[in-house]
Order: structure tokens, then C-alpha cells, then sequence
């Protein structure tokens, strides 16, 4: 993502209007590091709400299904009730994410960041 593209998502999301309840994510994403001041909620209100139609155009197709996996894969884990089906879903959705980042960008790409 470039400097350029991420004006145009700082001024896509002006226009986005959500209901106050479900969040908001920071005005200005263009300035110093972009994302990396956002808090965990801010993350999940992007994730859920402004990573598609800030960002679908801007993406190359590999990218879009990996967006598109992932935010289906998180959509599905922030459930309150999550069953057997559902997980199941999440898990291969996940893999997939794995699977083209791999084929797309080199192994080296995937890392494992856990928080305990």
C-alpha cells in the first residue's frame, strides 16, 4: 500500500458512517506509521467494517482473496457462540490465508505471532 493509496483510504472512510456504538477507526491513517497506533477495537471496526471498501480496488487479486479469507476467518471467531461448524470454517479459511501468502509472497512472510 502506498503513500497514495493510503490517502485515498483516509478519504474513503470520512465518507463511511457507522453508528457510534460500533466504533470508529482513527481520521488520519496517512500519518507517520499508518495503521500501527490502532488499538485492538479499532482493529476489529477495521477488520469487520472499512478493510473492504477502503481498500478492495487497491488490492491485486491475491490480495483480495487473502483479505477476503482473513476477514471472513475473523468475522466468524469474534462470534459469541462458536460450534464445531463455525470453527471449522475459521480454520480453513485461515489456511488459506497461509496458503497464498506462501505462494504469493515466499514462506519467509509467514510468522507466527502469538500473545499469550
Amino acid at each position: 500500500i502506498t503513500k497514495q493509496d493510503l490517502e485515498k483510504m483516509e478519504k474513503r472512510a470520512k465518507i463511511i458512517q457507522i453508528p457510534m456504538d460500533l466504533g470508529r477507526i482513527p481520521n488520519k491513517i496517512t500519518t507517520g506509521e499508518g495503521f500501527s497506533r490502532f488499538t485492538a477495537n479499532q482493529w476489529k471496526t477495521f477488520v469487520l467494517i472499512y478493510a473492504i471498501p477502503l481498500m478492495w480496488d487497491l488490492l491485486a487479486e491475491p490480495d483480495r482473496q487473502i483479505l477476503g479469507n482473513f476477514i471472513r476467518a475473523y468475522s466468524l471467531l469474534v462470534y459469541r457462540i462458536i460450534d464445531c461448524d463455525i470453527l471449522n470454517e475459521a480454520h480453513k479459511c485461515l489456511l488459506k490465508v497461509a496458503t497464498l501468502i506462501e505462494e504469493n509472497y515466499g514462506p519467509e512472510r509467514i510468522i507466527l505471532n502469538l500473545h499469550l
